[in-house]
């Protein structure tokens, strides 16, 4: 046997994918943070350019050259004309800074600067001031920004991861619980059952579906074991009367007419292959997930019953044959009312009536007897498998307590109901009422 795949865990796998989601998030975040510090700070010294060139100009256009300050602090400045440097700050560079009405970053002695200009006329003559104001500030910001970031996010990231870690733990806890209980059933304990969180959340509902699996698996283990020891006892019934009477005849040869012992040979015989093919069809019943999609007329198998209840001599009436169509498994359904028929022909004293309709709820078909009926607090127990009625349903009418079983097994399968009830003939009337589509179509 192979050895069993161990992966990771849910636990395991719930927290590497939420640390790295989270990871990946507030990455993301941190990128989108500093680019919109950085986008803050240089437009706010991009403003202050605008600013500082605007006021200058307007000194300088009526106080001539000599408005230029020596010094602006963390500003350079120049006043330019046709792309060349007429007068400048002290701390400013010779070459022209570039001229620009809108915001454009420039790097002057290792320096980052926002640079912006405005023109202006000194006697006639056109002029261009151009400020450059240092980003000194917002690069520091920048720089500290990102060093905080790439120490509080992977932080951040498995703090997260733990958190998860630890409430993931608890709320699994209920289901390696539940797993430790279902694995220590052992044989004979289904009658057990799995301890509730009382969370009310799905793992509590997921509890109570497994109790009642657990009820329904123990139903079902209970009701095979029933029906084991009912079919092993009628199993050996015939075959411990043929053994009986082949000893006896073996010991005694004079005992017992030959022929008595080959006509209870055969009758036992009968019933035990009777009994086999009943449990074999009742075990392909058991296996088939659904039934088929075959296109069956109800009245058509009715009217062929009639033909063979007559090839026997027997008053086979009919109260009425509609067209009665439903989709099922042929093989099925007509083997349950070739079982309604044989189980009226066992109890008839001396007629049986079929009788088939439609209408908007399914179709049903009818079976009548005119024997000694059912009685009332009997009618629901006929149906269950090896159940006989003390007066009428024994051995010698070689029933075996199946043929109704079958009845309401290929009901149920077909999404339909089967009921006895008293019969306008006297007797019993077994209805068999399907739906006219297939369950769950």
């Amino acid at each position: 046997m192979a050895a069993e795949r161990r992966g990771f865990s849910v636990r395991a796998r719930a927290t590497a994918g939420g640390t790295v989601a989270v990871l990946i998030a507030l990455t993301v975040a941190a990128v989108a943070f500093v680019g919109a510090l950085d986008r803050t700070l240089v437009g706010s010294a991009s403003s202050r350019a605008d600013a500082l060139a605007d006021d200058l100009a307007q000194r300088i256009e009526a106080s001539g050259v000599a408005a230029i300050p020596s010094g602006a602090g963390d500003a350079l400045l120049q006043l330019q004309r046709d792309g060349q440097v007429v007068a400048r700050t002290e701390d400013t560079r010779r070459a022209p800074l570039p001229v620009s009405e809108s915001e454009q970053r420039v790097r002057s002695d290792g320096d980052d600067y926002v640079v912006r200009s405005e023109d202006l006329s000194i006697r006639g003559t056109g002029y261009t001031i151009v400020v450059a104001r240092s980003l000194e500030v917002a690069d520091q910001a920048d720089a500290a920004s990102t060093g905080l970031l790439i120490a509080a996010v992977p932080v951040l990231s498995l703090l997260v991861g733990l958190l998860i870690w630890v409430l993931t733990g608890r709320a699994l806890r209920p289901v390696e619980r539940a797993r430790a209980e279902v694995e220590a059933l052992g044989p004979g304990q289904l009658s057990r059952r799995l301890t509730p969180p009382g969370t009310g959340d799905e793992i509590d509902r997921l509890v109570g579906t497994m109790n009642r699996m657990l009820a329904r698996l123990e139903e079902s283990e209970r009701a095979q074991r029933a029906f084991v020891s009912d079919a092993s006892h009628e199993l050996r019934s015939p075959v411990a009367t043929i053994r009986q009477h082949a000893e006896l005849i073996q010991l005694h040869p004079d005992a017992e007419d030959p022929a008595e012992f080959v006509r209870i040979v055969d009758a036992e015989s009968t019933r035990l292959e009777e009994l086999v093919g009943s449990l074999l069809f009742l075990a392909r019943l058991d296996e088939r997930d659904q039934s088929g999609t075959d296109e069956v007329d109800l009245d058509d198998l009715a009217l062929e019953e009639l033909r063979r209840i007559r090839a026997w001599g027997i008053d086979g009436g009919s109260a009425g044959i509609h067209p009665a169509r439903v989709h099922g498994d042929r093989a099925a359904l007509t083997r349950a009312v070739r079982n309604l028929v044989d189980n009226a022909l066992r109890h008839a004293r001396t007629r049986v009536q079929l009788s088939t309709d439609a209408d908007r709820d399914g179709v049903a078909i009818r079976v009548d007897d005119d024997g000694p009926g059912i009685p009332a607090a009997q009618r629901e127990a006929v149906f269950r498998r090896f159940v006989r009625l003390d007066e009428s349903r024994t051995r010698d009418d070689g029933g075996s307590g199946l043929g109704l079983a079958i009845v309401a097994e290929v009901a149920a399968r077909h999404g339909g109901t089967v009921a006895a009830s008293e019969s306008p003939l006297g007797g019993a009337r077994v209805e068999l009422r399907l739906p006219s589509t297939p369950p769950g179509a």
